[in-house]
């Protein structure tokens, strides 16, 4: 036995003494991380440090639609390596999660008015990161159809094709938000313009495009009428019944927009106390019924069961889109023909 702890105690020391020989070069960890870029939107490129005769131009050096299905070593993924039922899918999920967690009474037109007052943030926090969303998506689409200006009309196109794929596929999942996000920001005047990228869309993606945007008008509302409680005090009813229908139904997000506007009008047209310091309670019975509304349409929601896709869920979120005055001037570099001199009057899409 002594022998046997004469031997550990020499091993020790030795293993003591390597230890110490390698200090130097292991307190510096994530040296190999450093030189990995981050996560780049589409449409860059980050400059590799070998020494090439061409490199390409660091904003503009892989077009969203050129980008491979399966990128090379090192190389960003962009738009064209998601196919549209998975972009479809990610984009459901996540504006899914975002509705079930909004608060109704924070759509009430008395609050949602009040969101850029000091002191309101936290009371509209639920409602703004779904408006959020549907901005970032809108922004989305502008951007990658756009591209840069080494994308030719026909390279643009396929763009547009891939995204009116992605709407069809919102569709068929019922995800109106992003739908509708999809189809505004096509039909946007930096994208609407584009007559040259529009002449070589195929005929079929232009007749469904067309199709989903005759379709595309308060869809969402007209989904509940079925589940709709006849009494105010059926509320507790419908929720159980949609709950016990949750396997059988497929999932629903709507576009909240729609009850913003219907709440706040609803706020601006009628009082809220009558004379005699009464409350008004036809306003506060019409308000109650599109907050139920919105809660069956959260039951609804809670039937989707997509698993997150991580590659394209950080392409997404790190992606740096344009804004309106950007794009615009954008698009009248790459097709200019009778721009006018600002992009103020520009239209933009639509937004909650």
């Amino acid at each position: 036995m002594p022998r046997q702890l004469l031997q550990l105690t020499e091993a020790d020391a030795e293993s003591e003494d390597l230890a110490q020989e390698l200090v130097p070069s292991s307190r510096v960890p994530g040296r190999e991380l450093q030189s990995v870029p981050p996560p780049a939107f589409v449409g860059t490129d980050t400059p590799s440090q070998s020494t090439k005769t061409e490199p390409p131009p660091a904003p503009e050096a892989t077009c969203p639609w050129a980008t491979p299905e399966h990128p090379r070593h090192g190389e960003q993924p962009g738009l064209m390596a998601f196919p549209p039922k998975l972009v479809a899918e990610q984009l459901t999920s996540i504006d899914a999660d975002l509705f079930k967690k909004v608060q109704p009474q924070q759509c009430l037109g008395s609050i949602w008015s009040k969101r850029n007052e000091p002191g309101y943030e936290h009371r509209t926090c639920t409602v703004s990161a779904t408006v959020t969303q549907f901005n970032n998506v809108a922004n989305c689409v502008i951007t990658t159809c756009l591209g840069n200006a080494h994308m030719t009309a026909r390279d643009r196109a396929v763009v547009l094709e891939h995204w009116i794929k992605v709407a069809k596929a919102c569709r068929a999942l019922r995800n109106y938000s992003s739908l509708h996000a999809i189809l505004s920001a096509l039909q946007s005047v930096s994208v609407h313009r584009l007559k040259n990228t529009w002449a070589k869309v195929s005929r079929k993606k232009i007749r469904t495009f067309e199709k989903l945007c005759s379709q595309d008008n308060a869809q969402s509302r007209n989904l509940l009428l079925k589940d709709r409680p006849a009494k105010l005090g059926a509320l507790g009813i419908s929720v159980q019944r949609a709950w016990k229908r949750r396997q059988q139904q497929q999932g629903v997000v709507p576009f909240l927009g729609t009850f913003l506007t219907d709440l706040f009008m609803l706020d601006t047209a009628m009082e809220e106390y009558l004379e005699g310091n009464e409350v008004n309670h036809r306003k506060k019975n019409k308000e109650y019924r599109v907050l139920t509304e919105i809660l069956l349409l959260q039951v609804a929601a809670d039937r989707y069961h997509i698993e997150p896709e991580e590659p394209f869920r950080a392409w997404f979120q790190a992606g740096t889109w344009l804004s309106e005055d950007e794009s615009y001037t954008l698009s009248c570099q790459l097709e200019p023909r009778a721009c006018p001199q600002t992009g103020g009057a520009a239209r933009s899409h639509p937004q909650a």
